[in-house]
Order: structure tokens, then sequence, then C-alpha cells
């Protein structure tokens, strides 16, 4: 389930002109360089550095089922690296627009209402690189 979630993240991320710009990519640019930019997980596919941002780790947090066994009530994460608070905060921002208030969907999996909880900037420790967290509630069906 969380496998799929994170495709469906990335599926609606990937289809915005507008956040690929901001990562410096295109609709054409080969899979090596979107995984450079996005990563499926916690730890990034690439050294993080400030040559190397803007970045997006997307990652699924503890979730539970909900009284309704077949609902699964999951948290993800998204970690947006950039060389400024203010750019980190831009990937979050438009990030929320793509994916708050509305159903995260990809061919033959959906959710329902995908719903921002927590948002913060963070330290990275790393020379020239900021951070921004954003932490989203959704739920969806659960697939046996």
């Amino acid at each position: 389930m969380s496998l799929q979630l994170l495709d469906a993240v990335q599926h609606a991320l990937k289809g915005d002109v507008e956040l690929m710009e901001l990562l410096e990519l295109d609709s054409s640019s080969p899979s090596e360089e979107v995984v450079k930019r996005l990563t499926k997980g916690v730890e990034p596919e690439i050294t993080v550095s400030h040559e190397t941002v803007p970045h997006i780790c997307q990652y699924v947090m503890p979730g539970r089922f909900s009284p309704n066994q077949l609902v699964f009530e999951g948290k993800f994460c998204l970690d947006f690296y950039a060389g400024t608070g203010y750019a980190a905060k831009l990937l979050f921002e438009r990030a929320f627009r793509i994916l708050h208030g509305k159903r995260i969907t990809m061919p033959g999996w959906a959710t329902y209402l995908c719903v921002l909880t927590y948002d913060a900037d963070f330290a990275t420790g790393i020379q020239g690189v900021k951070g921004y967290k954003a932490i989203f509630d959704v739920d969806y069906l659960r697939m046996n």
C-alpha cells in the first residue's frame, strides 16, 4: 500500500509543469535526472549539497487502520531542499496547491481527500541548503 501511495504522490507532482520548473526539470527530462530531484524514501538517491538542490524526498509515515478495516488512515511526508529558505517554501507552496484538499490519483488507484497537517522549516546541517517539511494525512482503501 505504501508504494502505491508514493507512486501516486510522485505521479501528481511530476504532472505539474510549474513544480517541475522549480525543480529545474521538464516533461521530457530523463528518469536519471528526475531521480536526482524527486526521491521516494527518507534518504535521497544523491548527496544533498548546495550544488544538487532543489530536491524533494517523499516518504510514508506511520498510519493506522480506521474503524472501517477497509480504510487505511495514512500519512506521508515531503521534505523540500533548496538553496534558500524562500526557495524551499516555494516548492512547498506549489506541492500544497497540487495535493491539499484533493484526491491523489493515478491509473488504477486513488485516495480520498489529502489534507496538510503540518508544515515547518527544518535545519539540514548542510551549508548552503535549507529545508522545509510538510506532512499530509490521506485515507485510502486497503489493498489485499
